[in-house]
C-alpha cells in the first residue's frame, strides 16, 4: 500500500494485489475517489470507485456506499483506528450473527484482539468477519443528524500461534490501553491473541 507513488493520499482507497483478483494482468488494482484526476501508475490497474472494480475480485465486498462524496481515504481509516481504541467485531456461526464490542490495536497496519481462552467469539475463528469503528462526532440538532466517521474492516478472523507476534501484540496491548498494567512473557499462555486478517477496508464521513 505504502509503495504507491504519485497518487494523494487523499485519493487512494485501498489497493488490492494480484492474488485478491482475477486473471489481473498488473501488479495491483488501485482504488481510488470518483474526484481524483487521471493517473497512470506502473504495473497498476487503477479504477475510481464508481467504477466496476467489484468483478475483478476473487473475494466479494459488500455494496457500495450510497453517497461516494462520503468516503475517507485509506489512511483516515487507519488515523480513526487509532484514534478509536474500540469497535465491534462481527462474526456469523451456525447462520446465527454475532456482534461484539472489543477494543483493537494496531501493528504494522495489522489488526489484533486479545480475548480469554474459551468465549464465543472463537466460533470466528478461520471464518469471514467484519471489524467496525465509529467516531461519534455528536449530533446536530440543526439538521437532525448524527455526525460521524465510520470504518469498516473486512477479512478473516485467525488465531495467532506465533509466539513473538503475540509478545507483540501484548506488549502494544499493555502499552496502547493499560499501560499500568504489568507485562510479563506469561501472558502470552493464558491469553488468546486474534488477528483480522485484511481483505478490504472502507470508511465515510457523514458530518453536516
Amino acid at each position: 500500500m505504502n509503495n504507491i507513488k504519485g497518487i494523494n493520499k487523499d485519493d487512494l482507497l485501498y489497493v488490492f494485489t494480484k492474488d485478491q483478483c482475477v486473471d489481473l494482468k498488473e501488479e495491483a488494482l488501485v482504488i481510488v475517489k470518483d474526484s481524483c484526476e487521471n493517473v497512470e501508475l506502473e504495473n497498476c490497474l487503477v479504477k475510481r470507485y464508481s467504477d466496476d472494480f467489484e468483478s475483478l475480485l476473487k473475494i466479494k465486498i459488500p455494496t457500495k456506499i450510497r453517497k461516494p462524496k462520503k468516503l475517507i481515504s485509506y489512511q483516515e481509516c487507519y488515523d480513526v483506528m487509532k484514534r478509536i481504541d474500540y469497535g465491534v467485531l462481527s462474526i456469523s456461526h451456525d447462520d446465527f450473527p454475532y456482534a461484539v464490542g472489543i477494543n483493537h490495536i494496531l501493528v504494522d497496519g495489522r489488526i489484533f484482539f486479545h480475548c480469554a481462552k474459551t468465549g464465543f467469539k472463537l466460533n470466528g475463528v478461520n471464518k469471514k468477519a467484519n471489524f467496525l469503528v465509529t467516531e461519534d462526532l455528536g449530533i446536530n440538532l440543526d439538521v437532525g443528524t448524527h455526525n460521524h466517521r465510520s470504518v469498516s474492516v473486512f477479512g478473516t478472523l485467525k488465531e495467532v500461534t506465533d509466539i513473538e507476534t503475540k509478545k507483540t501484540a501484548l506488549l502494544t496491548i499493555v502499552h496502547d490501553l493499560a499501560p499500568k498494567h504489568p507485562y510479563n512473557d506469561k501472558m502470552a499462555d493464558y491469553t488468546n491473541i486474534l488477528e483480522l486478517e485484511i481483505d478490504y477496508i472502507i470508511g465515510k464521513a457523514h458530518i453536516y
